[in-house]
């Protein structure tokens, strides 16, 4: 994300640092209630006394790479959220999302409470890349019987925001917001936020990356940080591909042995010919 000294800058919230500034910090929880309860449909009343759980990380994670991504929330009232921004999808993240909620839920949960004590658990992902098992912006998932539709219970809701499929035009307030954090234009980030004071804020957060030498570093670092974390991944996958080329092949081989030591043994070759022909051993050559 390094610029030319002739290149204009272009920040976006879709960031990680950008994102968590905005949404995961102290001074701008205003903002981080706002986007949720559009996303969650929960009144303001609801946020009352909200905890960030992980806002003091912001400063430190990308200067030491340690501590959390996301953005852990807690309700007065006990129950969890947790808002993450994810610029690349892997096939696994449904998985990943439920793993993450449902470990939230017996978070907090001391022994000798009963479960009637469990509190409701929300997770946001806001994708930048297609979420593939819905044609929708926003994805709402909750434990409902399959045919009647009826809830389990509401313990446990899952919310997909895919930033690719906005429309261009009649945008609802929600959407205003997705817009908001996909662009990277500073002109289109003022325009959307003229009417909502709560956005004006944050259009003036977004703007310190502009002027400040200290927090460009940061945002910046946080783009080198996800650039190595998906080589990583991409590297990982591409030796378990390899691996399983060779394993593949291996097998293949293996299984070719075992035909032709059986058409042998039908031929009525010696045991030992066998063996020295086609590299198995005495032991599997008889099992045939």
């Amino acid at each position: 994300m390094r610029k030319s000294p002739n290149t204009p800058m272009r920040f976006t919230a879709r960031n990680d640092y950008a994102f968590k500034k905005l949404f995961g910090t102290e001074e701008n929880k205003d903002i981080m209630i706002e986007f949720i309860s559009l996303v969650t449909l929960l009144s303001q009343d609801d946020f009352d006394d909200v905890r960030i759980e992980n806002s003091e990380q912001l400063p430190l994670f990308y200067n030491e790479k340690a501590g959390r991504l996301d953005i852990k929330i807690r309700l007065n009232d006990g129950r969890k959220i947790d808002v993450e921004m994810q610029n690349t999808y892997f096939n696994y993240y449904p998985k990943r999302s439920i793993f993450y909620c449902s470990k939230m839920i017996h978070e907090h949960f001391p022994s000798g409470l009963q479960y009637t004590d469990l509190k409701k658990c929300i997770t946001i992902n806001v994708l930048n890349s297609p979420f593939k098992l819905s044609h929708k912006v926003h994805s709402v998932y909750r434990i409902r019987e399959e045919e009647e539709q009826t809830l389990l219970d509401e313990l446990l809701e899952i919310h997909f925001l895919d930033l690719t499929k906005l429309p261009k035009e009649n945008l609802t307030s929600l959407e205003k917001w997705l817009m908001f954090i996909k662009t990277d234009s500073k002109e289109e980030r003022a325009m959307l936020a003229r009417e909502n004071p709560v956005m004006a804020k944050a259009n003036k957060v977004m703007d310190i990356f502009y002027l400040d030498e200290r927090e460009r570093r940061l945002y910046e670092a946080a783009w080198e940080c996800e650039s190595e974390r998906l080589s990583m991944i991409s590297e990982a996958e591409q030796k378990g591909l390899e691996r399983g080329k060779s394993l593949g092949l291996a097998e293949g081989s293996h299984q070719k042995a075992l035909e032709t030591a059986k058409t042998m043994l039908t031929m009525g070759y010696p045991l030992a010919d066998i063996c020295k022909i086609v590299g198995l051993s005495p032991a599997e050559v008889e099992t045939l």
